[in-house]
């Protein structure tokens, strides 16, 4: 990360909320405008794979922009909720063409809601990779 501090945060306390986690997030605090965030992201398999996450929102989360390998993918995603901590849910981040390897995934934050606290955190639960079937011509 080029800013803020990461930790592993519990999420059980959060599902009162109606919300359900995978089990616990990784959480980026501390973040600034521009700071950013890669993570190692494995493919077992050459393919294209529709990527999917699913993050936390809450009152004090920013709005972040993913990147693969050095392109912007998916959409802006502004963190913000309020009154409560949610789940947002599979996200997608559209379908792309990968090598089995490792690739770079790349969370940068672009801002703020002009609603939220002071805070840009990010908080990610997943990333799923759902492979494509191979279209057959009849």
């Amino acid at each position: 990360r080029t800013g803020g501090g990461t930790s592993i945060q519990g999420m059980s306390g959060f599902a009162k909320a109606g919300h359900q986690w995978s089990g616990d997030q990784i959480w980026w605090t501390g973040g600034k405008l521009g700071d950013k965030l890669t993570l190692e992201l494995p493919v077992p398999s050459d393919g294209d794979f529709e990527i999917y996450i699913g993050i936390t929102k809450a009152r004090d989360y920013g709005i972040v922009q993913l990147s693969l390998d050095d392109k912007p993918i998916g959409p802006v995603i502004d963190g913000f909720n309020i009154p409560d901590v949610i789940h947002s849910g599979p996200v997608t981040l559209g379908t792309h063409s990968m090598k089995a390897g490792n690739h770079k995934l790349v969370i940068e934050i672009k801002g703020s809601n002009p609603k939220a606290a002071p805070g840009n955190m990010f908080g990610l639960d997943y990333v799923y990779l759902a492979k494509k079937p191979v279209e057959i011509s009849k």
